[in-house]
């Protein structure tokens, strides 16, 4: 009897529900939208029975066209980083705090404070920042000391909807290295961190291997779901794990590059990378034993989209193309001229978050179409950064390129050229988060043998490959696109007092 798999894909716009079969095929999907809730400059919630009903509409609408006893398992990629308390009954004691939520600005201090900057980043293998559950939930404590003395546990969003499914308090080791609270050597809840700042590790899940079974659907949640009860469920891993493995770095070295809205790069490693600047930062890989260099920036894509809607009033499918053929049709190097793709401030390589972005060397031989390239040059130069630091730990000089953005032929070349590096183009460039939850899936159930399964799930379509002359002009230009950021970041952090 054919045997599929459940795939989920918890993401901050909604949840998609995939299935794959045992042969690793993408056999359908559907996806089911919710709400995210801004509360002036710095919170971002959402509601978790928003997450719950998503995933119930989803699962029903794709196991309708299958005979769902052929179900083999379930497993979650998710959204990470956010903070949501329950109490001993499981009840949600308020809105999901999720990862762009920032109010937690005091409380990171304290952190730094309490433990130290370096000493965290060692510790976790990320910089302290509100962005992480910790700092959220010392948040909660002070500002909503009611809420803070009932909740039982603290959990992330995919491991809310397995406790929905199967009544389990549960989370990876992937999920649990973006808290700011795991020790990412030891991986279990640092006692060190969690003492320092009066946290009681019981109030976060135990944390186990992303490939675990941590229960079975429970009945309940087969009347609201469609899942049968019984069905096991795999814990699964963050979203950004789950893209690791949907795009085949699932062994040391692989680098990749996802780019979407806001983009990164990564590698697989068998030890942490603990960078002296602290540019970058290490998850636990969803492979157990294996470990996630990772470097992330805020507008890449979406910096693609801006200078569409602003300059051409206009951000549909025509005009990206438009820029698109601009780009094509100037230089490598754009005619000198530089962008600044910092429109949200700066993750990595320079953790500002008073960064901007910027135009530089444009004069009056300047055209359109050198504008149109700089927008993508300066893209892949700022994620270029970050990932020569990893390159430097690894042999691999063969990169996969995911996500929308990597569907430009373009942007593919511009992308190769600019690394140094060829590209590997899978064949679904879309797909990684919701096929890396499946290969979790398929392996803890065994439908699938092991991780080597990606490469029947996601082959390679084809290559990109550098232009050995374009080298020296992008590493001259890296050069001053690094001296234009540092002579104008006092500049940068003086306009936001004006």
């Amino acid at each position: 009897m054919k045997k599929y798999l459940l795939a989920h894909d918890l993401g901050t716009s909604g949840n998609k529900a995939t299935l794959f079969d045992e042969k690793g095929a993408m056999i359908q999907s559907f996806t089911s939208v919710y709400k995210t809730s801004i509360y002036g400059t710095n919170r971002a919630e959402q509601d978790p029975e928003d997450w719950w009903a998503a995933v119930c509409r989803s699962s029903r609408e794709v196991l309708s066209r299958i005979d769902p006893s052929q179900l083999a398992g379930v497993a979650f990629s998710g959204q990470m980083m956010a903070c949501l308390c329950v109490d001993s009954s499981g009840v949600p004691l308020h809105k999901a705090m999720i990862y762009c939520d920032q109010r937690s600005e005091k409380q990171e201090k304290e952190l730094i404070e309490t433990v130290g900057r370096e000493k965290v980043y060692r510790i976790t293998g990320h910089r302290p920042s509100a962005s992480y559950t910790l700092a959220k939930l010392m948040w909660i404590r002070e500002n909503n000391p009611d809420i803070y003395a009932k909740t039982y546990k603290v959990l992330q969003a995919k491991d809310y909807m397995n406790f929905r499914l199967t009544g389990n308090y549960y989370t990876d080791y992937n999920d649990a290295s973006g808290t700011n609270a795991f020790d990412l050597r030891a991986l279990n809840w640092s006692a060190e961190i969690l003492d320092a700042v009066k946290i009681n590790p019981a109030l976060f899940p135990e944390a186990v291997p992303s490939v675990t079974r941590i229960g079975t659907v429970h009945r309940q949640a087969r009347l609201e779901t469609g899942i049968p009860e019984g069905t096991p469920v795999v814990a699964g891993a963050g979203d950004g794990g789950c893209a690791t493995l949907g795009a085949g770095s699932v062994s040391r070295g692989n680098p990749y590059c996802y780019m979407g809205s806001s983009s990164w790069v990564s590698i697989t490693s068998d030890i942490p990378l603990f960078d002296e600047e602290m540019r970058t930062f290490t998850w636990a890989h969803p492979i157990e034993g294996l470990y996630q260099p990772c470097a992330t920036m805020q507008t890449a894509g979406s910096s693609f989209t801006w200078f569409s809607s602003v300059f051409q009033r206009n951000a549909d499918a025509k005009s990206l193309e438009e820029i698109n053929a601009g780009a094509a049709a100037s230089v490598p190097g754009a005619n000198g001229v530089l962008f600044l793709p910092y429109l949200l401030g700066e993750r990595s390589p320079w953790w500002d978050i008073h960064a901007k972005a910027g135009f530089i060397g444009m004069t009056m031989n300047t055209t359109w179409n050198d504008i149109c390239r700089a927008v993508i040059e300066g893209v892949a130069i700022n994620l270029n950064i970050s990932l020569s630091i990893m390159l430097r730990e690894i042999d691999d000089r063969t990169v996969s390129f995911i996500g929308g953005g990597a569907q430009g032929m373009i942007w593919r070349k511009i992308f190769a050229d600019v690394f140094g590096c060829r590209l590997r183009i899978p064949a679904l460039l879309t797909e990684a988060t919701s096929m890396g939850a499946a290969l979790l899936g398929g392996v803890g159930t065994g439908v699938y043998s092991d991780f080597s399964m990606v490469e029947a799930m996601n082959p390679t379509s084809g290559f990109t490959d550098p232009a050995a002359d374009l080298r020296e002009i992008y590493q001259q230009k890296t050069q001053l696109f690094m001296r234009a950021y540092k002579g104008l970041a006092d500049v940068f952090a003086t306009l936001d007092k004006v």
